[in-house]
């Protein structure tokens, strides 16, 4: 019997247009959904859930029913007829069926419900029952009869419902049976590779990276993959995927019609005001909207699958779709755009409230509120400039037009926080100076918030290019000025107190007042943790793991940097600027247990730290680092040189004394490596106090020169702190050298035995390898036979550092090295890699590297720094 017209439409599947793209992953999707009894293909307009479904039921062998319903349909006996029909067309209903007769359906409802379950329970067995636009029917009727076939679904038939929104019917109870299948926007979103397939099909042709951005904007979206793809065609220039966005007509026109249009007046409005935000929860709708209802709306318009998404598992906070926000923000533009900065405004007051600073300063310059702007950035936003949040605050800052920022002395420090962003410390002075003055006609209440962000800034300024006296002045300024502020005022007061505290400390770090130095650095630390001002505590607790890391308290200088570099790393800030103390400290640890690799690399992170702000004091504290890892790899020449580059480019402003004899005493180590002991003798022959460190060098440099008993008693002068493991293990080893040298051998077994008590404690490798002499080989060996404590510590620094004295000396090569393998050897003593000794020697990699093998092996050796310190014992280095 042939069909009426209509049916025959409603029950014909569409097709595709064009090509059709067969998307494998989720044909599988829907193979593994109709497992299940029923299936859901919920989303919104546009993203293909009807092509998705046609193109999966075209491929299965089964009879697949279709069945396309609208409004019309919310009868029982006419929806119930289409359904029968769907089900003719598919072939699942033959003559001897029941059901068969279009016109058999019976008007009384339990007539019907037993004719159907007869009459479906005779399908063939995995027919599937496909319902598109599900949303349209909601007639009671209709979905009570729909829902009684759910629950009796006889076992050959599975349905498929297509829809816009979730149906009125009763899903949860199957899907907490676990008898419904869901596939929702996150498996219908087109993947790169699918994009880049259905975008050739119209024949544009893109970048990968290109179609990645697509696929981005759109968030997968089939419809907006189509029209940006027409959007494209015929264009090639730098800017058509930046430029595609909401309000392109296309994009506009079909966003505005299938999901705008339907919506309420109500709704819309919501949506269109609340369209200003990224994110949006209920209570900053609220405030927004001036309305009371805003969780009820974000969670409906979220069901209703109108590309509003929630963001977590909760429903608290929500965001609309790319395009939509632009569709949204275009017709606000468009319908009201005066009241554009109020909303602007109520959003900014919304967020100070609740602490999110950033995004209050991102509105009130949306609102162009430039007051607003200023009051903001000194009251709660000029801290963030030395936080995480830097790069995201200057942006915001950059959006201030030029012209406004001399307009109010707070806008003028709107400014200044721009040139202290820039690395224009000079003119900071005088620009702070002039938006000081514009405050004397203000009472002094007013003036506060104003002064201490000054102080601020001027103290950051001072610190960036190292004048410390300054720094520690400035710091006892602002730290008066917080004590007598009132917070109501100033509600920064807690954050700023932190970073004056962390700025002092480090200002008395670099002028040689240790003690003092300490405790400003923990209290900064304690405070910054109070106010939640992480990175300041980063920045602080790295600060303290360099004091005990120059004081050669080794053990806490690693528990510091590790906690600081934790605490960053969980945060996601590992190269911020505030860690590059961290860094440093943690590459002077692990140089002391002489792991180089490890200091290496933990010198890498400081510098690739550094780079993102560089200050003078640290640029020093970076050289001073490299020159001592060079020296350990036996880069004498390099070490020279990163040296001399700290004396050349130190600032004019630059006045930090602890950091300049911390690098003399580097200068000191080098001449002494380089066999100069002279030159330390005179570098110290004027001073008038030395420290213990600058004693031992002294002391080793009179033992390098024969003075024996000159050594002995500068070694007996040196007056070590108790917490400097590294000077006194290294006065214990020199000591025991120098006795063994006047012939005391017990006293030398003794200072030895102290040295390897007091390092093994800490790991502390490096003083027993840096005295490259075969008494201390002899002393070694000898207290490896006699002692129990700390043996394994002893014969590490027998075997594996400094290898076996006898075996040096009785074993020579077995087999000489050639010309080249010589030549790679001079190379291992420098910082370079296989990859850059190959390119220095225009040789491949692997060449390099089976020379490497090969000097190693002739020279009984297992690693780099092995291979060196065996090559000088046998004089070929």
């Amino acid at each position: 019997m042939e069909l009426p017209p209509l049916v025959a439409a409603k029950t014909s599947r569409p097709r595709m247009v064009r090509a059709a793209l067969r998307r494998a992953q989720l044909t599988e999707l829907l193979d593994a959904a109709v497992r299940k009894p029923v299936t859901l293909v919920c989303a919104g307009a546009g993203w293909g859930k009807t092509m998705a479904v046609s193109a999966w039921a075209e491929a299965r062998r089964e009879p697949v029913a279709w069945l396309s319903l609208d409004p019309h349909d919310n009868d029982p006996r006419i929806f119930w007829a289409y359904v029968l029909g769907a089900l003719r067309v598919a072939g699942a209903i033959t003559a001897e069926n029941p059901l068969h007769d279009l016109a058999a359906v019976p008007a009384d409802e339990l007539e019907r419900s037993s004719r159907l379950t007869a009459g479906l329970a005779q399908v063939p067995y995995g027919t599937v029952l496909v319902m598109d636009d599900i949303q349209e029917i909601d007639d009671a009727d209709v979905l009570q009869e729909l829902t009684g076939l759910l629950r009796h679904l006889p076992p050959a038939l599975r349905l498929v419902l297509v829809g816009r929104s979730e149906p009125k019917l009763r899903l949860h109870r199957l899907r907490a049976a676990g008898q419904l299948a869901e596939l929702g926007t996150e498996h219908l979103a087109f993947t790169a590779g699918e994009a880049g397939a259905l975008i050739a099909g119209h024949g544009v042709t893109l970048t990968a990276d290109d179609v990645s951005k697509l696929v981005d904007r759109t968030e997968g979206w089939a419809t907006g993959l189509q029209l940006g793809a027409a959007f494209l065609a015929g264009r090639d220039d730098d800017r058509a995927i930046a430029e595609f966005a909401g309000d392109v007509r296309a994009v506009d026109d079909y966003l505005t019609q299938e999901v705008l249009a339907e919506r309420p007046r109500r709704q819309r409005r919501f949506l269109l005001q609340t369209s200003i935000c990224a994110n949006v929860c209920a209570e900053l709708a609220d405030a927004i909207t001036h309305g009371g209802d805003g969780q009820r709306t974000l969670e409906q318009l979220e069901r209703d699958n109108d590309f509003v998404l929630r963001l977590g598992a909760k429903p608290l906070w929500f965001r609309y779709h790319h395009l939509l926000r632009d569709v949204l923000r275009h017709r606000l533009l468009l319908e009201t755009p005066a009241v554009i900065p109020e909303l602007h405004r109520r959003a900014a007051r919304w967020h100070l409230a609740n602490n999110s600073v950033l995004e209050a300063l991102a509105h009130a310059v949306s609102a162009r509120d430039w007051a607003y702007v200023g009051r903001l950035v000194v009251s709660q936003a000029g801290p963030l400039m030395v936080s995480a949040h830097r790069g995201p605050l200057v942006k915001i800052l950059q959006q201030v037009p030029p012209a406004k920022l001399g307009s109010t002395p707070e806008l003028m420090i709107c400014g200044v926080l721009l040139l202290f962003h820039a690395g224009d410390y000079e003119t900071i002075p005088a620009r702070l100076d002039a938006a000081r003055a514009l405050l004397s006609t203000r009472p002094e209440a007013a003036r506060e918030p104003i002064e201490i962000l000054s102080n601020t800034l001027q103290l950051a300024a001072d610190r960036a290019v190292g004048d410390m006296p300054s720094v520690i002045a400035g710091s006892g300024r602002l730290l008066a000025l917080l004590r007598a502020a009132r917070s109501a005022a100033v509600p920064a007061v807690a954050q700023n107190r932190a970073i004056a505290l962390n700025n002092r400390g480090l200002a008395l770090l670099w002028t040689g007042q240790v003690d003092e130095a300490e405790r400003s650095l923990w209290a900064g630390a304690n405070a910054a943790r109070a106010a939640g001002v992480e990175l300041a505590e980063v920045n602080a607790t790295g600060h303290l793991a360099l004091l005990h890391a120059f004081h050669g308290s080794i053990d806490a200088a690693a528990k510091l940097a590790a906690g600081a570099l934790d605490l960053a790393g969980r945060r996601g800030w590992r190269y911020a600027l505030q860690t590059v103390a961290a860094h440093f400290a943690q590459a002077l640890v692990r140089l002391q247990a002489l792991d180089l690799d490890g200091a290496e690399r933990a010198a890498r992170d400081g510098l690739r730290a550094h780079l993102g702000d560089p200050e003078a004091a640290q640029r020093l504290v970076a050289l001073g680092v490299q020159a001592r890892l060079a020296m350990a790899r036996g880069a004498l020449r390099n070490a020279r040189s990163m040296l001399d580059e700290a004396a050349r480019d130190r600032p004019a402003r630059l006045h930090a004394p602890a950091l300049d004899r911390w690098l003399a005493l580097a200068g000191a180590d080098l001449d002494l490596a380089e066999g100069r002991p002279d030159l330390v003798v005179q570098r110290y022959a004027e001073a008038d106090h030395l420290d213990p460190a600058e004693q031992i060098r002294v002391a080793r440099a009179a033992y390098l020169q024969g003075s024996h008993e000159r050594a002995e008693d500068v070694l007996a002068a040196v007056a070590t702190a108790e917490r400097d493991t590294v000077a006194r293990t290294e006065a214990a080893v020199l000591g025991a050298l120098v006795a063994g040298a006047r012939g005391r051998g017990v006293r030398a077994a003794d200072l030895l035995s102290a040295a390897v008590g007091l390092a093994a404690r800490e790991g502390i490798r490096r003083p027993f390898v840096v005295l490259t002499d075969t008494r201390l080989d002899d002393l070694l060996r000898r207290l490896r036979l006699l002692t129990q404590h700390d043996e394994p510590f002893v014969a590490d620094l027998v075997d594996g550092l400094r290898g076996d004295p006898e075996a040096a000396g009785s074993d020579p090569l077995v087999e000489s090295l050639s010309d080249r393998e010589t030549e790679i050897l001079r190379y291992l003593t420098t910082m370079l890699t296989a990859a850059e000794i190959a390119a220095d020697l225009g040789l491949s990699v692997n060449t390099v590297k089976a020379h490497m093998r090969a000097v190693y092996r002739k020279l009984g050796a297992t690693r780099r720094t092995d291979a060196v310190l065996r090559a000088r014992r046998l004089g070929i280095l």
